[in-house]
Parts: structure tokens; sequence; C-alpha cells
């Protein structure tokens, strides 16, 4: 019977708590529910009562404010303009201005100042801490008739020693009187005391692992930020480039379109004169549309390049800037994949932490076993003190001394394991991933060094087709002058020339920053201060 009740108790409590369980995440249902249905209402009305339609005009838009572009403003009026006032922009000049305004550029370099920040307070931090206090009291209590006062200063010095201990000495002064009476108390006192740890936490490397890693968290800081300005110069020479690749395109486009244009009326003139069919006038004037729809859009593509260039480098939309003409500089490579590697691991930075990042593990390994020892520390004080009621006789000549050894075994350890047995897996990932840094730079390498090669080739072989295509065009309007050949095949002819011309520029882009990229793999891409490779 009692059993029974015991069950029936049970399964009602049990009962009683999955409902109350259930309850708990229907009422956090409805309460959150709730609340999100009134903020997107609002928001829908606030979206709704602020529309504006295109064409509506700007009074009611809030104003566009733009601030100021990050860096040193004047340095934009020094810049070489145009006849238009538009700045003249060759690759110098855009690695310049985007070393100087671009913002994660300055994003990135703020992060490692205030990295470097913190390394200056850890670094304190290990230094001589001094510290002065001083003091007035004034007492007095109800019914008493004695009333006090008392002064004190002290100045103390401590100091974390290079084998693990601390050292601090303080000296102090104090005075005290009693109202109503003429004599004036003084004491004065000296004390010096020193920890050293025997045992567990006993060494350099032990007590001042915060001041080494922040001294190689730094290190690594530094590191990165110039792979990141490496990088930022690439990438500020690929889009220069790119953007020179689209206006070279438009001109094309443009001599295309103008020779359609032109084609279109000499085709008008012929058919008039019943020297040609009135199919191939269809055909020019297909061919005039086609080339004008290119023309749009090249144009429409090379805008949006230039105002992504412009925010890529930091500027303001509004700045005008001229694009100069630069070729990109063709340097063919004769470079062994095995050298190249073989230089890589000597130069590059980044396997360097790597190699140092393993270090730090090791560091941490012999730091958690070092957790394991019991704490055995001494400890060593020593003080002069002296009071009297005349300050040139309150000299400290009073001492003391004490010397100590104290000793601590914890019997449970496994904050200790776990922190030992995490390091050693640290170490272990460390190791695997230099060593698949190493694998994949192999690789990385060898598969650049192909590209590149086969980049060069595709150059030589991408001239000599344009050779061709202008044979071909040259032959093509002189047969078709002759009137054996239609206009399809010479715009065909003309349009492959183009194509041919547009296909080598992308090409020699693309081997120009492909070359930049080895250098910076190998190790040997350094950046000076306004961005630009030496």
């Amino acid at each position: 019977m009692i059993a029974r009740r015991t069950s029936t108790a049970a399964l009602a409590v049990a009962a009683l708590t999955s409902c109350s369980a259930a309850w708990y995440v229907e009422d956090a249902d409805r309460e959150v529910g709730v609340l999100l249905a009134g903020e997107q209402d609002d928001l829908e009305h606030d979206r709704r009562s602020s529309l504006s339609q295109p064409g509506d005009g700007r009074d009611r838009a809030e104003p566009v404010e733009r601030d100021a572009p990050e860096g040193d403003v004047a340095r934009l009026d020094t810049l070489a303009k145009d006849d238009e006032g538009a700045i003249v922009v060759d690759l110098a000049t855009a690695l310049e201005i985007g070393v100087n305004f671009n913002r994660d550029y300055k994003s990135r370099f703020e992060s490692l100042y205030s990295q470097t920040l913190g390394y200056t307070l850890t670094r304190f931090d290990f230094g001589p801490q001094l510290n002065w206090t001083v003091s007035s009291i004034w007492t007095d209590a109800e019914g008493s008739d004695n009333k006090s006062q008392a002064q004190a200063s002290s100045l103390s010095l401590s100091q974390i020693l290079p084998t693990g201990g601390s050292f601090s000495i303080g000296p102090s002064l104090s005075s005290s009187r009693i109202e109503g009476t003429a004599t004036r108390n003084y004491g004065t006192s000296l004390d010096i005391s020193v920890t050293q740890p025997l045992l567990r936490g006993a060494g350099y490397e032990i007590s001042h692992e915060a001041w080494t890693q922040a001294q190689r968290s730094l290190v690594y800081a530094v590191r990165g930020f110039e792979l990141f300005r490496e990088q930022f110069s690439i990438d500020i020479a690929r889009d220069y480039f790119n953007l020179l690749s689209e206006r070279q395109t438009l001109a094309n486009e443009e001599a295309n379109y103008d020779q359609a244009v032109f084609d279109r009326q000499k085709a008008e003139g012929l058919y008039e004169t019943d020297r040609q069919s009135e199919q191939e006038v269809f055909r020019a004037r297909r061919r005039e549309l086609l080339a004008e729809n290119s023309l749009v859009n090249a144009r429409a593509n090379f805008d949006r390049t230039v105002d992504q260039f412009k925010i890529t480098l930091g500027l303001p939309i509004e700045v005008q800037i001229a694009i100069a003409e630069q070729e990109p500089e063709f340097v063919p490579i004769d470079v062994d994949a095995a050298d190249a590697f073989d230089a890589a691991r000597v130069n590059r930075i980044d396997l360097r932490t790597q190699r140092q990042q393993i270090e730090d593990a090791r560091r941490a390994v012999r730091i958690a076993r070092n957790a394991f020892l019991p704490d055995l520390d001494l400890s060593v004080d020593y003080s002069l003190s002296d009071e009297s009621d005349n300050f040139g006789d309150a000299g400290a000549d009073n001492w003391s001394a004490s010397a100590g050894l104290s000793m601590s075994i914890p019997l449970q350890r496994l904050p200790q394991r776990n922190s030992y047995r995490n390091a050693l897996i640290s170490l272990g990932q460390a190791e695997r991933d230099y060593r698949e840094l190493l694998d994949q730079l192999e690789i990385d390498l060898a598969n650049q060094l192909r590209q590149l090669k086969s980049t060069e080739r595709s150059i030589e072989l991408q001239q000599q087709l344009i050779e061709q295509e202008r044979r071909a065009v040259t032959v093509s309007e002189i047969r078709f002058e002759s009137g054996d050949l239609d206009n399809r095949d010479l715009l065909e002819a003309r349009q492959a020339l183009i194509d041919a011309q547009n296909a080598l520029i992308r090409l020699k882009v693309d081997h120009f920053i492909g070359r930049l990229s080895l250098l910076r793999d190998l190790g040997l891409l350094f950046i000076d201060g306004n961005g630009m490779w030496q």
C-alpha cells in the first residue's frame, strides 16, 4: 500500500514537473511572439510612413553626410591633376592613396596599434611598481573627551624577480596627537620582504610567461600586418590594371562602333548605287546595333569599376580621378620549383611564425607540467621600526626578521591534468598545422610557376594571333573593296581582332599579378611606406 502511494506521488510529481516545463516554454513563446510582432509592426509602419519613390524629390530624404576621407587630406591637393581638375592616378599614386585613405588599411593598423598598447601594459606590470599613500584621520566619539589626529605617509616599491619570486620594500612615517595635549608621537618603519617559489612557479619561464607571450604575440601581429600590406598592394595593383583593361576594352568598343557606323553608311551608299544587296545593308545595320550595345555595356562596366576603385582607395565618390596609361611590366619567370620552395622556407615570415608558435606550444607544455609540483615557497622578511615623541629620535632602530618555508601539496589535480593534456593537444595541432602549411606551400609554388609559364606561352601565342588577325582584317578589307567578300566576313574578322587584343591585355595583367604573388609567396616582396614594392 505504501509502495503504491509512493509510486503515485512520484508519477504526480513527474507529471507536474513535465507540465511546468512545457508551460514555461509556451509562456516564453507567447512573450517573445508579442514582442516580435510589435517590433515588426512598428518597423513596417516606420518604413511606410517615410516611403519615397524615385522622382519625389530629395526634400523628404535625410541629407547625405559624408565624413572627410581618413588620412592626410592635404596630401590630395599635392597630387597631379589634369586640365579638368581630376586626380591623375597611375599605379604609384593609387598605392599611395590606398595606404593613406583605405579604411580597412586604417583599421588593421589601429588594431596593431592597440595590441602594441596592450604589450606596453604587460611590460609595465613586470617592471618596478611604485606606490605612495598619504592619509589623515581625525577621530571623536560621543561622551569622550579624547579627540585625536593621526597622519601617515608610506612609500612602497615592488618588483617581480627573474627567478619567479617577488621583492618589496616600503618605508613609512606616521604621527599622532591627542587634542588638548602638547605631545605628538612619531613612528617610522622600513619593511623589506622577499618571497621565492622553489618548485611550482619557480624560474623565469614560468613567472614571466605572460610577458614572453605578449612579446611573441606582438611580433606575430607585426608580421601579420606586413603580410596584409603585401596582399593589399597586390590587390590595388590588380584593381588598377583591371581598370586599365576595362578602359582599353572601352576604347576598342568605341573604335568598333565607329567602324560599324562607317560600314553601315558605306553599305547603304553601295546599295543605293546597286553595288550591294539589301541583305548586306541589313547585316551592317545589325552589326551597328550590336556594336552600340557592346559599347553601352563597356561604358557602364568602366564607370562601375571606377566607382568601386574609388571606394577601394578610400576616396569619396564625388572625387574625380583620371586613370593614367601604364603598361603592366612583363618579366618572364625563370625559377625552379625546388629552389623556390627552399627559398620560401627560409624567407616566409608566416612560416617563421608557425615555427615559433610550435615553440610557444612546447613552452606551454613545460609550464603545465610544472603545475603538478607542490607549492614550496621561501619567504624572508626584515623590518626596522621605532616610535618617539621627538621626531629626531624616531629613527628606525628596532629590527625584526623572519624566514620561513611553506609547502602545499594539492591532493586533487584534475585541473592540472586537463591543462597539461590540452597543452599536449595544442602542441600536436601546431606541429600538424606547420607540416600542412609546408605541404600546401610546395604545391602552391609549383602551381604558380606552372601557371606563370602557361601565361607566358599564352602571351606569345596571343601576340602571334593578333598579327594574324591584323593581316586577316587587311586582306578582308581588300577583298571586300573588290567585291570578293561579303560584309559579314569582314565584320567577323574585325571582331576577332578586337577579341584578341582584349585577351592580350588580360593575359599581361594576369602575369604581372601572378609574378607579384609569387614574389610574396617566396618572401621576396618588400613594401615601402607608400605601398610600392621594392
